[in-house]
Formats: structure tokens, C-alpha cells, sequence
């Protein structure tokens, strides 16, 4: 969703409430996509604070649909975001034009560049997952698979070489 910007620069003391929405439908990093699950339509409020100054805020929060780092099932994982910002545009700085465009504001980037730095590292489905069989691709957390779990000693690698070299297909 844009928002046009030009009425709140140029009349001085200006104040609007605008009701928006997210147009996102998933944020893709780093080859990975992952799917808003949820959004809420919320209001952001534009004041004009000076010649050329605005500042906006508002609050949303929005569900991300992230695999587990274990067993790769989907994990709901709310993010909330609290945003308020003061712009001059007489002097943009780097970061503001990201989403500031033709006195335009793009509030899809703008939600990315919130949302992202509160992605986590890892999210686990629960605390004990069991994650996924390492042969099979099983999710052990539906239960055990018929794969052989033992470990050979690393001492007789040779001895079972020669073993599965004279194996029958």
C-alpha cells in the first residue's frame, strides 16, 4: 500500500489519521519465503511537525508462518511492531528513502524492514521436538521410523566395507 504524503508536507500543523493495510502476502530473505499468515488493518496517524517534517505512528502485528528448525512443520510466530518515525525531506537519510518515494510511502517495505531484524534465529514447533529421521526424512515426532539407528564403530569402517562391497543387491 502506498500512501501519498504530499498534503501533510506542505500544510503546516497538519494532522490525518489514515486507515491502512498490508498488501504482503509473504517476506522473502535469503532465498526463503515465509507467509503472512494473519494481518490486521490498522490506523496510522500523520502530523506535519515543521517545514518539510512529518511524523507518523502506528501499531499492527502480523503472523508469520515459520518452519520449525528441527522437524520443519509450520510454526505460527506472531511479530509485533510498534513504529514511529520523524522524516525531514529536506534531508532523507538512507534508511528513510527505503520506503519514501516521490513523497510517497511505501508501507510493504516499510513492514519488511520492520518485520525482518525480529525474525528469529530458530524456532522450535516445542521444546522437545525430535525433528526428522536423518535416513528416512520421518517426522519423529509422529511417530518412530523402521530406520537402523546405530552408529558403527569407527574402528571397523574398513571390515564394513568389505562387507558391503560382497552385499547382495
Amino acid at each position: 500500500m502506498k500512501i501519498q504524503l504530499s498534503k501533510i508536507i506542505s500544510v503546516p500543523k497538519y494532522e490525518e489519521t489514515v486507515e491502512a493495510s498490508i498488501d504482503l502476502n509473504e517476506i522473502k530473505l535469503k532465498g526463503v519465503s515465509y507467509p503472512i499468515r494473519e494481518k490486521n488493518d490498522f490506523s496510522i496517524v500523520f502530523r506535519n511537525i515543521g517545514k518539510d517534517k512529518i511524523s507518523f505512528a502506528f501499531e499492527t502485528e502480523v503472523t508469520l508462518g515459520i518452519p520449525c528448525s528441527r522437524c520443519l512443520e509450520e510454526v505460527s510466530y506472531p511479530v509485533s511492531m510498534q513504529v514511529t518515525k520523524e522524516l525531514d525531506f529536506s534531508d532523507l537519510d538512507e534508511e528513510d528513502s527505503s520506503y519514501i518515494e516521490d513523497k510517497y510511502l511505501d508501507l510493504d517495505i516499510l513492514i519488511f524492514d520492520e518485520v525482518v531484524p525480529k525474525l528469529p534465529s530458530r524456532v522450535l514447533c516445542k521444546e522437545d521436538c525430535k525433528g526428522i529421521c536423518n535416513r528416512c526424512g520421518a517426522n519423529l515426532n509422529k511417530g518412530f521410523c523402521d530406520c537402523d539407528t546405530a552408529v558403527p564403530d569407527p574402528r571397523m569402517s574398513k571390515i564394513l566395507d568389505v562387507f558391503n562391497q560382497f552385499k547382495e543387491v
